[in-house]
């Protein structure tokens, strides 16, 4: 690991963290180091080393292996032969602006697809004004996390609507390739606010059964995560 402390810092200032022998378990190491990383407490190119990481962290090696193993699957850390990893780079605009692009196709497709088939339910509606409100709470409370979980889960709802394997199968393979960072470096409360307001407006699309409009209005919504996204970007390398 880098000579640096501020890791050793972000512990120290994170008090309310348990890691006593009794409660720790590698989701919460993987919790720790995952936030460490989206805090810029870990950067990018930094080497984890599992004895380093044991000792500072005060717990076995085993939960610290098995989180590193859970980052690495995510993309938030890379392989640095001939042993160990670092934390991956930050995205560039261009590969970002790929992402994005092929996201807001693929997911304006869903939305325009599920509408035109009348596939989005009474009930499913139901589940995105409950995703909208809970989002709202989580907001109050400062639980952006949360709010990342509950985004993807309304996306999720959409896109299954759209009843259509290949389409949603192309959506997965896309994501499974993306960084899990992109949502969590999205996680600004801002940015989590306006995110909330555009979904409202998207329902009431669905609602109307306006097929062009909810395609539009979901691939104004990308462009804006991913804009807010660059722009968060920048401004840690910049730092």
């Amino acid at each position: 690991m880098a000579k640096d402390d501020s890791f050793d810092n972000f512990l120290k200032e994170n008090s309310d963290i348990d890691l006593s022998v009794k409660t720790v378990t590698s989701d919460r190491v993987y919790s720790i180091l995952s936030q460490a990383i989206f805090q810029g407490e870990l950067k990018p190119g930094q080497r984890l080393v599992e004895s380093k990481l044991a000792k500072l962290m005060k717990v076995s090696r085993t939960p610290i292996r098995e989180a590193i193993i859970e980052l690495e699957q995510k993309g938030l850390v890379v392989s640095s032969p001939p042993k160990g990893v670092r934390v991956a780079p930050l995205p560039t605009k261009e590969a970002l602006n790929e992402f994005y692009d092929i996201s807001s196709v693929l997911r304006g497709l869903a939305i325009r697809k599920a509408i035109e088939n009348n596939n989005i339910t009474e009930n499913k509606i139901k589940q995105l004004n409950e995703i909208i409100i809970q989002s709202e709470n989580f907001l109050k409370e400062g639980s952006l996390r949360d709010i990342a979980n509950l985004n993807v889960k309304f996306h999720n709802i959409i896109e299954e609507c759209s009843k259509s394997n290949e389409l949603i199968n192309m959506i997965d393979s896309l994501y499974k390739k993306s960084r899990e960072r992109f949502s969590e470096i999205l996680s600004e409360k801002d940015r989590q606010k306006e995110s909330i307001e555009e979904h409202k407006i998207i329902v009431k699309a669905i609602i109307d059964k306006d097929a062009i409009l909810a395609e539009k209005l979901i691939r104004e919504h990308i462009v804006n995560g991913k804009e807010s996204l660059i722009k968060e970007i920048e401004l840690r390398r910049s730092c």
